[in-house]
């Protein structure tokens, strides 16, 4: 009898899982990562409609607790980073990002905004709306709202060509290894200064096109230059459940890898033969 109670609890566990009934993780939980709207801004540009500002957030925890980050393509910290603290209630949780307080309740796929809130103004550039295993969508001061997706980490080496030839005439080549970056319009630049080497700039998206597209959901590595930083100069592509992607265009050549999906590359400056 035993066997069959623990048997018949776990199919039903198994069929609420499968059925989108299963309760959303914490909200705290979901909250942490790196977040950006570039899909968002992306199509929406390309449709010919006015683009939400583009965004990236990094939510992290601290010895202090939890904090929301502004951040750029390339990571780096911008503006005074707000404190957020996640209150749990019976029916609802109430999440506060800096002095502002929202309530907020489980949905079926993650956690959204209340009905019913609490009367204080609250002055912010945006608001967290919606919190999901895909990503936040904000709600900004204008009313609109836009989505920013979940981040996975990506770590790359690249190798670039220098300038000036090796003393005997072949070339010499710049290696660079765990350049940190990710999936979301991630951005990293390598060369340039007194490297030898004219800088460019990798950058990663998983893109979904939406309808009435039929391209397949990809996998994207482009390159830039720093001069022209919103145009590429090529790109590389595989399937969205590839954990790598590489590109060679003789003057450079490059490999990303989503961190954890495989093991991390062994290719290193003494072994990079060009």
């Amino acid at each position: 009898m035993e066997n069959l109670t623990m048997f018949l609890l776990a199919t039903l566990s198994a069929v609420a899982i499968d059925s989108g009934a299963a309760e959303p993780e914490n909200l705290e939980n979901l909250l942490a990562g790196t977040f950006t709207n570039e899909e968002h801004a992306y199509f929406e540009a390309d449709a010919d409609r006015t683009p939400p500002p583009w965004m990236a957030l990094r939510i992290s925890s601290t010895e202090d607790g939890m904090k929301l980050q502004s951040i750029d393509a390339y990571g780096t910290e911008k503006g005074v980073a707000q404190p957020i603290t996640v209150a749990h209630g019976g029916d609802r949780d109430i999440l506060s990002v800096g002095d502002c307080e929202r309530f907020f309740e489980r949905g079926e796929k993650g956690w959204k905004l209340a009905a019913v809130q609490n009367r204080k103004l609250c002055r912010q550039d945006y608001q967290i709306s919606r919190v999901t295993q895909n990503g936040i969508t904000l709600r900004l001061a204008n009313g609109e709202e836009t989505i920013l997706k979940r981040a996975r980490p990506v770590q790359c080496w690249a190798a670039v060509k220098k300038v000036a030839p090796k003393a005997d005439g072949s070339a010499d080549w710049l290696f660079a290894q765990k350049l940190e970056l990710h999936d979301q319009g991630g951005r990293v630049l390598v060369g340039g200064g007194d490297t030898g080497t004219d800088p460019l700039i990798l950058r990663m998206r998983a893109v979904y096109w939406p309808k009435p597209s039929t391209n397949r959901p990809s996998m994207v590595l482009y390159v830039h230059k720093p001069e022209n930083p919103d145009k590429a100069v090529s790109y590389s592509w595989a399937d969205i459940d590839a954990s790598r992607v590489g590109m060679n265009l003789r003057w450079m050549q490059a490999s990303c890898t989503i961190v954890g999906a495989e093991r991390s590359s062994e290719v290193t400056p003494d072994n990079f033969r060009g």
